[in-house]
């Protein structure tokens, strides 16, 4: 089928002997490549070439003015906008700076008068249109953000203006504005010049006003011609369809002279059109990539079919690229690809987010001072970014323990809990390495100079690292980087009193979204990839577009402007109904010419449009299909295949070499009354930690936890009992407090308790322990301190399924003390809460032993530690001879043992423990009935019909180290 290019290249080649004094303007810049080609095609002998540009290069020559650069055009337009409010915020600004001075360009290229829409926008007449709309008797409110509204058109019409007179001043415009230039004098720029015989306007839909009166008026003087390309369908046949909207007025006006052409493709040619309906958006690149593959396997017999991929989301190029099958070589991108999509983006925004994490500290004397202290958040971040990742495992080689800098950094802020870290910090993990120096040296307030000097440094450190790296991606993100830094580099030199770190750090960022890669290709390869602008006046006989999606095809309704709708309306700007009509025009002059067509969608309701086919996908199915019998229309739907899979076995069974295992962890490292707890409580948590060995992962902590807490008061208490209560002094409430600093500080340096939570939970803390330690030295009459921290551990032989064990048991105790009349009382601190629940259960003799037996409850577990001191107590003293403390021996038979807690949230309440295994002083009894148990329990442990298997109670999970691993 012909194509409308090859169409027009006819056309002209017949009108004309000679084509150098021929000017032929498309819509786009790879419109302007294939009509060249097409020209080629059809010429037989050797002619020079006419002028074949886009539209907005062709304004542009003709134009007077210079186009600015975005970057100048931001900084001219602040500075416009301060002369009239000298109070505004750069960051406010920059958040609508590009709405803006988009809708200037609009306002410029629909030739909009100005006076009447800024006088259409003002209070009066817009509350005279309010309040026809409001019922009888009812009258608008103009107080409060009312008058803040309307000031701000007041303002946008004198920017306008002051704006226009700067740029025209130094020769320059934006590009609305060149185009407006171009219009208001299109006889004396374009019409009186001879330098053309005629000019060609190919491939248009919807002409600006602007264009409309340069296109006009060079008909009117006979030096142009429009080829329109049209379909009968949409021209006169269905007239309801939006994409001859804009097509049928032009017409009917004669305004573009004779009418050529309208075909009638939509209507009379065959087309085989698929419809997939496909479960997320990123699934159809698989699914577009996957269909090009079956149809390169069909071409491979003969020629090879042109395709286009349109993307109607531009986010899928990405992903588009990366499903191509691997002998994809020949094809073509005409869309650019985001850098604020890019890793590269990632990482500036990682380390403008560093810079800015200043922290404040009080100095010995109370008073505020600002260190420059990086947050380990924002270190890691940077660190374990891809590219400084990559360049890692480039560049930087391991150090003598087999770690690189990186490593060792990260290493060290982990195992040292360090929060917050200086330059200086950092700089001595890594001995000065340059890297750490560009990453780590703190900016100045507001030096520019030295931030783009950074991210030259980093550019040039990375490039080296990139430059033979297989995926060209990163190095052109450094390239255009490179470019951007260039130009904010100028910009500075011109404008330093307005750049600071918050302006600079907005504009990078407004650039960058901008910012495309451009892809370099052989246009004229079988397979494009192209968004749909890009298919404007191109033909494709194979068609595959993904994303036809109510929302993103058309687009969804948004008004990305600061001129309200009826305003845009009353003045003849573009609309969503507009922008509606045109990407219809594009889809259905897409169809025109193709045979096969594969539209996908997204069917699934968290995608854009809600999982909704577009109504271009209806209209097809239901309307176009009626007006054209040829039309063969198919549906389907992708489904993930679901596989059966084998269910995991979740308990870890028992066989000779782990029971070894087992018995081994017994006799050597023993089992501690935590130990028991873990195993009772989950006895998967006890496997992986005690038998595998699995270590918990170690991260930085911000916040002081329970646990952190625990430790700090319990090695406080240590030291206090140790330095004073056992040297039978009592300690001041300064010496309490010093003691509490000094262990805080050598166990927590990391931790930062000036400010936050930390600061109120260290209070909480030292509050416990003071009111704890006074009322315990007040108390009459008082329990003498005997030991603190007391290891205690003892060698049994137990009968273990069968076979005599050895088996080792161990505990600390946190603090031994003795009565007035001699007992021995075991206490253990807590700083949550101890209530215990089920008295009743410990009470009655035979159900108690089965509490500790095999009751998970953690307040269970209390009880649990609390029995298994008292038996290390004991069995101590018969395998001893007596329990030696402090120089003297306790005889076993001649002192009770007791036990029980403190709890630091009631450090006035003593709790006894309630368990009592015998009914009076029994120590033999205790014993044997105390190995009994242990037996019971540890011959589950060792019994192989038993597995470790998870524990039924979620709650156990919550805090559990090794949930990942079980996956819950």
């Amino acid at each position: 089928m012909q194509s409308f290019l090859n169409l027009v290249a006819k056309h002209i080649l017949g009108n004309h002997a000679t084509l150098e004094r021929v000017n032929i303007i498309v819509p786009t810049r790879r419109a302007a490549f294939f009509l060249m080609q097409e020209l080629a095609k059809e010429t037989t002998e050797a002619i020079m070439s006419p002028n074949v540009v886009a539209v907005d290069d062709f304004v542009e020559s003709m134009s007077t003015l210079e186009i600015e650069d975005p970057v100048h055009l931001l900084f001219d337009l602040y500075e416009t906008f301060q002369e009239i409010d000298p109070d505004v915020q750069f960051d406010r600004f920059m958040g609508w700076a590009s709405v803006l001075l988009n809708d200037l360009d609009r306002i410029d290229q629909y030739l909009v008068k100005t006076s009447y829409l800024f006088d259409y926008l003002t209070e009066a007449h817009a509350i005279t249109r309010w309040q026809e709309s409001m019922p009888a008797g009812k009258t608008l409110q103009t107080e409060g953000g009312t008058k803040q509204y309307f000031s701000l058109f007041e303002n946008i019409n004198r920017v306008y203006i002051s704006f226009r007179s700067r740029l025209l001043a130094k020769g320059k415009a934006y590009r609305g504005m060149a185009y407006r230039e171009v219009a208001e004098d299109v006889e004396g720029i374009l019409v009186e010049k001879s330098d053309f015989e005629k000019l060609y306007f190919a491939g248009f839909n919807a002409f600006t006003e602007s264009e409309k009166v340069i296109v006009s008026a060079l008909i009117k003087a006979k030096k142009a011609e429009v080829l329109w390309d049209t379909d009968r369908y949409y021209m006169s046949e269905n007239a309801g369809v939006e994409a001859g909207k804009s097509l049928r007025e032009y017409q009917k006006s004669n305004a573009f002279g004779a009418w050529n052409w309208t075909t009638d493709h939509l209507m009379s040619s065959e087309k085989h059109i698929t419809i997939y309906g496909v479960p997320n958006a990123t699934l159809q690149t698989k699914v577009a990539g996957q269909l090009y593959k079956q149809m390169r396997e069909l071409d491979a017999q003969g020629d090879a079919i042109p395709t286009a991929i349109v993307l109607a989301d531009e986010n899928l190029l990405s992903p588009m690229l990366y499903s191509l099958d691997e002998n994809v070589s020949d094809l073509n991108v005409t869309m650019g690809l985001s850098m604020r999509n890019s890793l590269l983006y990632t990482l500036i925004d990682s380390i403008f987010e560093l810079q800015q994490n200043v922290v404040e500290f009080k100095n010995k004397k109370g008073q505020l001072i600002r260190i420059p202290k990086f947050g380990h958040k924002s270190i890691n971040k940077v660190l374990n970014h891809p590219f400084i990742r990559h360049y890692e495992y480039v560049a930087l080689k391991p150090l003598s323990d087999g770690q690189t800098i990186i490593q060792k950094t990260l290493w060290a802020i982990t195992s040292g809990n360090q929060v917050f870290l200086s330059p200086e910090d950092l700089m001595a993990l890594s001995d000065g390495h340059p890297l750490f120096k560009i990453l780590f040296t703190h900016w100045q307030k507001n030096n520019s100079r030295q931030v783009i000097q950074t991210f030259y440094q980093l550019i040039e450190l990375l490039r080296e690292v990139y430059k033979d790296y297989k995926n060209a991606l990163e190095t052109e993100y450094l390239y255009l980087f490179y470019t951007l830094l260039k130009q904010f580099e100028q910009t500075i030199e011109e404008k330093s009193e307005l750049i600071t770190l918050r302006t600079l750090r907005s504009f990078m960022f407004e650039l960058i979204r901008q910012t495309k890669i451009p892809f370099s290709g052989e246009p004229v390869s079988n397979l494009q990839i192209m968004g749909m602008l890009e298919t404007r006046a191109l033909d494709f006989e194979r068609i595959i577009i993904l994303s036809v999606n109510e929302g993103m095809i058309p687009q969804a309704k948004r008004q990305n402007s600061l001129i309200p709708y009826d305003a845009a309306q009353a003045v003849g700007l573009p609309t969503h109904q507009h922008q509606e009509a045109v990407m219809s025009y594009h889809f259905y002059r897409l169809l025109q010419r193709a045979k096969e067509v594969h539209m996908l969608y997204t069917s699934t309701n968290d995608a854009p449009g809600g999982g909704e086919k577009s109504r271009f996908i209806r209209q097809v199915e239901y309307e176009l299909s009626q007006y054209n019998p040829l039309i063969r229309i198919e549906n389907k739907t992708v489904v993930l295949e679901s596989r059966k899979q084998d269910e995991l076995d979740e308990v870890v069974h028992k066989d000779e070499a782990m029971l070894v295992v087992i018995r081994n962890y017994l006799a050597g490292k023993g089992i501690f009354p935590t130990h028991l707890n873990e195993f009772i409580r989950c006895s998967m948590q006890f496997y992986l930690k005690h038998i595998v060995g699995v270590k918990e992962k170690e991260e930085v902590e911000e916040e002081l936890g329970m646990d952190k807490i625990g430790t700090w008061l319990h090695a406080a208490l240590e030291r206090l009992d140790n330095e004073f209560f056992l040297q039978k002094t009592d300690p001041s409430e300064e010496q309490i407090k010093a003691v509490l600093r000094e262990e805080f500080d050598d166990k927590f340096k990391g931790y930062v308790t000036d400010m936050g939570l930390n600061r109120i939970y260290y209070q909480v803390g030292e509050n416990q322990i003071l009111v704890f330690l006074k009322h315990q030295m007040s108390q009459r009459p008082r329990r003498e301190i005997l030991a603190a921290e007391q290891p205690l551990s003892t060698k049994i032989q137990l009968i273990l399924q069968g076979a005599y064990t050895p088996v080792r048991i161990g505990g600390k105790i946190d603090r031994i003390e003795q009565s007035e009349d001699g007992t021995l009382y075991v206490m253990d601190y807590k700083t949550g809460s101890v209530e215990l629940t089920g008295k009743q259960k410990l009470a009655d003799p035979v159900r108690r032993e089965e509490v500790i037996r095999n009751d998970p409850d953690r307040k269970m577990g209390y009880v649990r530690q609390l029995w298994m001191y008292e038996y290390l107590m004991y069995r101590k003293m018969l395998d001893e001879q007596g329990l030696k403390i402090a120089g003297k021996n306790y005889a076993f038979g001649d002192y009770a043992v007791k036990s029980g807690f403190y709890s630091f949230r009631d450090p006035k309440n003593l709790i006894s423990n309630p368990l009592d295994l015998t009914e009076e002083l029994a120590p033999a009894q205790f014993i044997e009935k105390s190995e009994v148990i242990l037996t019971d329990i540890l011959n589950v442990l060792l019994d192989p019909d038993v597995p470790f298997r998870k524990t039924p109670d979620l709650s156990t999970c919550q805090y559990c180290d090794f949930v990942g691993i079980c996956g819950r």
